[in-house]
């Protein structure tokens, strides 16, 4: 943990004159978080906090998605910054001596156009790698997590499992978002299979992403793509809202996706190198794995990496 240095000023009087000399005594320690509030509010900027090498703390400023994106990322009870993805970082942030991060809460599409815009240095909405996003902005090598992805189907059809069976059958999957990860992952699927492609049906409304199942039960197509969590949460928890449509679909986890913070270029690639060291740190050292089985209920390390 780091601590702040405090100068006091201290009077000693000598004996043989009236001279006074002013020194520097003591030293007051606070840990990171309690020093947040002296941190600078501009994204990217250093803050008055110092290393114990007298090095100055730079900020970090995370924008992640507060809604829809549990337990990935969201807010807790009292409204603080928590969720897989928030507390990985906690982890490697405390590897970061020079390093600050601070995380504010925001939508999907602020995270970007705020990252754009130079408000925050890295946007966390469990995103997926794709060329175009790694030619817009910089994307650690080690991954900081991963999106389990199940194809949801009526219940008709229990025995399509991958999209290669989608294509086999001549079902229809749902519209994804243009330029998304999901549009990625079904991308790279029909490169690698130009004789079983799944047709994609682009959409540039960034609040449909990759379909819904209430329109799937509703007979709009025959497939759609969610992430495990969000499906876990949203149909197979008892107190999800769609739990009431469990019975009419079939579903099976048939892929996996690598996620990354995408980080504005202003961060610099030596900053991006020390991150992707300490993030390696904090998932070799088995810190990742356990924070998996707190929100997830599951190790995500488990899954095979390399799909």
């Amino acid at each position: 943990m780091r601590k702040k240095i405090w100068k006091k000023l201290a009077a000693a009087v000598l004996a043989t004159s009236l001279v006074f000399s002013l020194t520097a005594c003591g030293s007051e320690k606070k840990d990171k978080d309690a020093s947040a509030a002296e941190v600078k509010t501009e994204a990217g900027e250093k803050s008055e906090e110092k290393t114990e090498g007298g090095k100055e703390v730079k900020k970090i400023t995370f924008a992640y998605r507060n809604t829809g994106n549990w337990p990935v990322t969201g807010d807790d009870e009292n409204g603080n910054p928590t969720g897989y993805d928030i507390d990985v970082l906690r982890e490697v942030d405390a590897l970061l001596e020079e390093y600050e991060f601070e995380y504010v809460g925001t939508s999907y599409d602020d995270a970007y156009v705020g990252l754009e815009a130079g408000n925050y240095d890295a946007a966390l909405t469990n995103a997926f790698w794709t060329e175009a996003r790694a030619e817009k902005y910089l994307i650690p090598e080690q991954n900081l997590g991963a999106s389990v992805l199940i194809l949801v189907k009526t219940k008709d059809h229990p025995e399509i499992k991958d999209l290669h069976d989608l294509s086999e059958a001549g079902l229809k999957l749902a519209p994804l978002l243009a330029g998304n990860g999901m549009y990625y992952v079904v991308k790279q699927y029909n490169d690698a299979n130009p004789d079983a492609k799944v047709n994609i049906d682009p959409t540039d409304d960034s609040t449909y992403v990759a379909g819904s199942v209430e329109e799937l039960v509703a007979g709009r197509y025959d497939a759609v793509i969610e992430t495990k969590p969000s499906f876990e949460s949203k149909v197979i928890a008892e107190d999800g809202d769609l739990h009431g449509l469990l019975n009419d679909i079939s579903y099976s986890e048939f892929t996996l996706a690598n996620t990354y913070p995408m980080f504005s270029k202003s961060v610099g690639e030596d900053f991006l190198n020390e991150f992707n060291t300490a993030l390696k740190t904090v998932v070799d050292n088995g810190k990742a794995s356990e924070i998996s089985q707190k929100f997830f209920g599951y190790d995500l390390w488990n899954y095979d990496f390399s799909k």
